[in-house]
């Protein structure tokens, strides 16, 4: 593509699960292209140095933390403006916030890749005072990326973002060829039903959603068990939920996981709970896996499912509507097989491989001047 590599300043808060795996994903497989630098939080260098790419800790943090912020925006300045950096890439809108005027000033032009909604938490003030911030420098970068049709509706709607600065490309997942990871030591023997759920514990995961369903289902069917996999700070708060609700011996937080694949295979239903969801990169591994979905309509997850044939969406924060989809699924094994092999097929256009070109090819179009098309 180009007779040398280019230099890429990849830009990344605090970050787990689906954004993770994404810019991980994208630095291992892009690396013959492009020489990439990665700033991140200090507690997150020795993740990224694993790419082989070389990492410099910023203080960078998902929240608006004045002194940090400053600082933080300070170093990348320094680091944008004495290295010869082709493109800075910002993933998410905190990041976005800082690495924009840093850009602009610079002259090095800027690619967003936004993954989930703007702000989650926080007083109505702060977050006004967020999206203030976002119209004012949605027009300092040359081009973003968004993970699902949703939030790119949401950029143009919310922030005044012109269509054509915005590319959609989903995240990917690797299909049909590598090998799933061996389970782990799970509390359960192989023959007892298992419901899970993987998430970061977080307030937007909705996870108290699905152990408030599980109480409720716990009462129709005794021999099942579930599996809360992730972790966050959230944690305490949620077992201490399970033990008010009487169910703790019933659920088992296992923490973060390796071996999410084999726990995804060993799953008789994945529940997905989230509140507000970008995307939902466990939905996709899911449906790989053959673990037949219920998931709240929330976000982008109401673009990976079609209700009744490659899962069942639920309205979202409502642990009833999920046990009644648990429930039909549980006691419907042809449905379950349907939607199986239903969502196999679509899963098909999620292909890790499609992401990577996709996203070389606006970084292409960005550094020889030809974006927006």
């Amino acid at each position: 593509m180009f007779l040398h590599k280019r230099r890429i300043l990849t830009v990344v808060r605090p970050v787990e699960g689906g954004i993770k795996a994404h810019v991980l994903n994208l630095l291992r497989h892009m690396q013959n292209d492009f020489h990439f630098t990665v700033a991140c939080p200090a507690e997150q260098v020795v993740d990224f140095q694993d790419t082989g790419c070389e990492v410099i800790a910023v203080p960078l943090s998902g929240r608006l933390r004045p002194y940090d912020d400053i600082q933080s925006a300070w170093q990348l300045s320094r680091l944008l403006c004495s290295h010869k950096y082709a493109l800075l890439h910002a993933h998410g809108f905190k990041v976005a916030l800082l690495s924009r005027p840093v850009s602009r000033y610079c002259k090095v032009p800027c690619l967003v890749t936004i993954h989930g909604d703007l702000v989650h938490g926080g007083t109505a003030k702060y977050r006004l005072l967020y999206r203030k911030f976002e119209r004012v420098l949605s027009s300092w970068a040359e081009g973003y990326v968004t993970v699902s049709a949703w939030l790119a509706e949401l950029l143009i709607a919310d922030f005044g973002v012109p269509a054509e600065r915005i590319v959609i490309i989903p995240n990917g997942i690797i299909l049909g060829h590598g090998e799933i990871s061996r389970l782990g030591e799970l509390p359960f023997s192989a023959e007892v039903p298992l419901v899970g759920t993987v998430a970061r514990l977080a307030p937007q995961k909705g996870v108290e959603h699905f152990l408030l369903a599980a109480k409720e289902l716990a009462g129709t069917f005794p021999e099942l068990r579930f599996l809360v996999v992730g972790d966050g700070p959230l944690r305490s708060e949620l077992e201490r939920l399970c033990s008010e609700l009487g169910i703790a011996d019933k659920v088992y937080f296992a923490g973060f996981r390796q071996d999410v694949p084999a726990i995804l295979q060993r799953l008789h239903l994945f529940v997905q709970p989230s509140v507000n969801e970008g995307q939902g990169i466990t939905v996709l591994e899911a449906m790989a896996a053959g673990c037949p979905v219920v998931a709240s309509a929330a976000g982008g997850l109401k673009e990976l499912i079609k209700d009744g044939e490659t899962g069942l969406l639920v309205q979202p924060g409502s642990p009833q509507a999920l046990a009644q989809a648990v429930t039909l699924l549980l006691q419907n094994k042809q449905l379950r097989q349907q939607m199986t092999v239903k969502a196999k097929i679509f899963v098909t256009k999620y292909d890790l491989a499609e992401m990577i070109t996709k996203t070389r090819e606006v970084y292409a179009r960005i550094l020889e001047g030809r974006w927006p098309a």
